[in-house]
């Protein structure tokens, strides 16, 4: 894959990043019983569809080792909304929730990782 091509790929990476990082000191703070803003999960969330769309740009560009990550963040995007509006029916989210948005997220940035290396 040529460095053009591959551009989009490495901006939803390090957007991508970035949520994790956020989305881990959510999760932390979640565990621990403590309350985070709901701005910080809609500011999460944002960058999270910000670098899904990214990887389908990348796509549509014939980028194929963005197929696999845009699956995987697909996954945890709908994980995710689910956290939401779990969040506001009930006001406490389910730890094992939680979990697997957490591991759906990590999967899709190695598998990222994995196609720009690649």
């Amino acid at each position: 894959m040529a460095l053009a091509d591959s551009v989009w790929m490495t901006a939803s990476l390090i957007i991508l990043s970035g949520t994790v990082v956020i989305g881990g000191i959510t999760a932390y703070a979640r565990l621990a019983e403590k309350n985070t803003p709901i701005d910080v999960g809609l500011l999460h969330g944002g960058a999270g569809i910000t670098a899904a769309l990214l990887l389908l740009v990348s796509l549509i560009q014939d980028t194929r080792g963005a197929a696999p990550s845009l699956g995987l963040l697909t996954l945890t995007i709908l994980a995710g909304i689910t956290l939401y509006f779990v969040i506001r029916r009930r006001g406490v989210l389910p730890k094992s929730l939680i979990l697997l948005h957490a591991v759906l997220a990590l999967s899709a940035l190695h598998v990222l990782a994995r196609g720009i290396l690649a």
